[in-house]
């Protein structure tokens, strides 16, 4: 039994021993990072795009509501985040094409922009980012105006080289002589750079 006391003492102190060297010490620096999270990205897209406008009010003794026009696109286009400072704040140059049915009546609208994009969470796997911004509208027919453009998104594999984005943005703004109502909804590829 001494014996057997002893081997045990003896297996348990160097199993102490093993898992002492095996763990992490404080006082050692961080290894480097090899691969620094990139801050300039570029995203193509492609998505669905829900339009509105309003047509006029229709009213009953009780109440009153407006008609709107609504219709869908297909959305086409890339923006580019080029970092300002540490890449916490991007400025944020796109253009998308908004392709409307073929013979449906509505107009297919092409439309560049420019804002800000706040990212948050960098160097972590998903990147999350909120974009503000103005847009010119130009649509099919001629007709032109402006918008004001927020949205928001979220980057998967923010740390590859290559990501993948999805956004959810909020257009509001006239186009011609009608006010005009966005909701785009985008995927696609983001090139980390």
């Amino acid at each position: 039994m001494k014996i057997a006391g002893k081997v045990l003492l003896f297996a348990f102190a160097v199993t102490a021993a093993g898992a002492a060297q095996a763990a992490p010490r404080g006082y050692y620096p961080a290894p480097p990072s090899y691969y620094a999270p990139p801050q300039n990205a570029v995203r193509l897209q492609i998505g669905g795009v829900g339009l509105s406008t309003p047509t006029g009010y229709l009213c009953d003794p009780y109440y009153c509501s407006t008609v709107s026009d609504s219709w869908s696109a297909l959305a086409l286009g890339g923006d580019v985040d080029l970092a300002l400072g540490r890449g916490l704040v991007s400025f944020t140059v796109g253009a998308h094409e908004l392709f409307a049915q073929h013979n449906s009546g509505y107009p297919s609208i092409f439309e560049p922009s420019a804002g800000l994009t706040f990212k948050f969470l960098r160097g972590t796997d998903v990147q999350p980012r909120f974009s503000i911004g103005l847009g010119l509208l130009f649509a099919e027919g001629g007709n032109s105006g402006a918008s004001l453009r927020a949205g928001g998104g979220l980057t998967l594999f923010a740390n590859a080289p290559v990501g993948l984005a999805l956004d959810l943005v909020l257009d509001g703004g006239r186009i011609g002589d009608a006010d005009l109502t966005q909701v785009q909804l985008l995927v696609g590829p983001e090139f980390h750079f």
